[in-house]
């Protein structure tokens, strides 16, 4: 680096100079717009230009010519920072090609999965067809071996006829059908499990492969429940005994075979009638219509209830986020979460406040057919976040009395607040006598059950609690 001369002259002319030649970086930098660049990258290289500019008009303005040592102080002051800004430009290109590739693999693959149970689909609709004509023939035949048979007892007695034709037809055609029946659904059952092992995701066999998975489904194969709700119509029928004897006395007079498992209490004096099976609920339904006082019966409302649907509920949603705009935000980063016509496999229920007073926790129903997708999911994507998922299980459990079935809004007004913990009235004078759950009291006592009444009424690990747990899983239709 070599400095020139200070005399008069030669400054002058180097001022004459610096007014003739414009500061063409100073402009470009100037120039510069934030849309040009991406938000990280723009504030980077727009100070590294600044820092350039000024180190460039401090060379300019002390008269120093290029030369190695401006050479090296220029690599060492400036060169060199620039490589690590064109290295995270270079690599947030490819995190992006990387996306887009496993996008478009992705869609591909939901392509072909999609030809492919068209094709299934249509294969079974082929052996159903199949199926059927193969059905038509048995009954031709069997038709064929009849008419002798009707012939013979014409002859012999009308009478006879008429009483017999009934059990020979049973007898002839009826094997062949239900075997043929049972033939088919075994095979598109087997192909079912076929396939949902088939059109396993990506994730799916990595968590399979890992170990990964959160222990196994609390699903049980018991038979789901048959529910009736008995609600009044009007505030002259809130008396909960005296609608449940109208019940009771129908029942022993006229069904005293019937099976129920319980009868309670719901909202407004009604009764819920809990049988072992939706069949036996549905005859139980029919003798009250049946033999019921039409004056009395006309007074309630006769509803079966649909079976529940499967919740999920998703951890640490910030407060600010709406409904509409969480919901809009999960289907433009979660493409599974809706059908082909962009219609959502869920519904947001409700929010609850979590320990984070910034946040909430939000229990979404979903659709029963997708709970295998959303079980195996470990979060959804929203924005530049993804939210924590796992399953919901719902109880009622009122935090007066502590009983199952009701909150504390449907409570009645008469019970006092007890202790969770002792289970004893919770008073001026009140002194806790220790752990006794009183559910698991009630309990043993009703059921002649055998669990323990250590804990408290809220202890996570109450066997009444998880018998509660288990009567919401049997109450919920999980698509099977």
């Amino acid at each position: 680096m070599v400095k020139k001369g200070t005399k008069t002259g030669e400054s002058s002319s180097q001022a004459s100079n610096s007014e003739k030649y414009a500061n063409d970086l100073k402009i470009m930098i100037e120039g510069m717009q934030p849309g040009d660049y991406t938000e990280e990258a723009y504030p980077t290289i727009k100070e590294w230009f600044k820092n350039l500019e000024k180190f460039s008009t401090e060379m300019v303005d002390s008269g120093l010519t290029y030369g190695k040592v401006m050479r090296n102080n220029f690599v060492k002051l400036h060169y060199r920072e620039l490589l690590p800004i064109l290295q995270e430009l270079c690599f947030e290109i490819r995190r992006r090609d990387a996306d887009l590739f496993d996008l478009k693999l992705s869609l591909a693959e939901s392509d072909f999965s999609l030809l492919k149970a068209k094709v299934w689909t249509l294969e079974k609709e082929n052996a159903s067809l199949r199926a059927r004509l193969d059905l038509n023939n048995d009954l031709t035949n069997t038709l064929g071996e009849i008419l002798p048979k009707l012939e013979e007892l014409k002859k012999a007695n009308s009478q006879t006829l008429k009483e017999d034709l009934p059990s020979i037809i049973k007898q002839a055609a009826c094997p062949e059908i239900k075997s043929s029946i049972e033939t088919i659904n075994k095979e598109i059952v087997a192909e079912v499990k076929k396939s949902r092992v088939e059109a396993r995701s990506f994730a799916q066999v990595a968590l399979q492969s890992k170990d990964l998975r959160q222990g196994p489904s609390v699903l049980t194969n018991k038979e789901p429940e048959g529910i009736l709700l008995l609600k009044p119509k009007d505030d002259t029928h809130n008396d909960f005994e005296a609608n449940r004897k109208i019940v009771v006395d129908i029942l022993e007079t006229h069904s005293p075979e019937a099976r129920l498992r319980g009868i309670t209490r719901i909202f407004g004096g009604g009764v819920k009638l809990i049988a072992a099976s939706p069949d036996d609920i549905m005859a139980i339904k029919e003798t009250l219509l049946e033999h019921g006082d039409n004056e009395t019966m006309e007074k309630f409302e006769l509803v079966t209830p649909n079976r529940r649907s499967p919740q999920f509920i998703m951890y640490g949603v910030p407060k600010e986020v709406d409904e509409g705009t969480l919901r809009a935000g999960l289907l433009a980063k979660n493409i599974t979460l809706a059908d082909g016509n962009n219609k959502p496999h869920f519904k947001l229920d409700f929010s609850i406040p979590a320990r984070d007073q910034r946040t909430n926790h939000w229990v979404m129903s979903i659709n029963p057919k997708k709970y295998e997708d959303f079980k195996n999911k470990e979060g959804l994507y929203f924005k530049f976040s993804r939210f924590r998922l796992s399953e919901f299980i719902s109880i009622k459990h009122c935090k007066i009395c502590f009983a199952f079935g009701h909150t504390t809004r449907g409570c009645d007004p008469k019970n006092k607040q007890l202790c969770d913990k002792c289970g004893e009235t919770r008073g001026e004078n009140h002194r806790c006598k220790g752990s006794n759950c009183l559910n698991c009291r009630e309990a043993n006592r009703k059921m002649r059950a055998n669990y323990k009444t250590d804990h408290g009424c809220l202890d996570r690990n109450c066997p009444s609690l998880i018998r509660q747990k288990e009567i919401v899983i049997r109450r919920t239709d999980y698509g099977f």
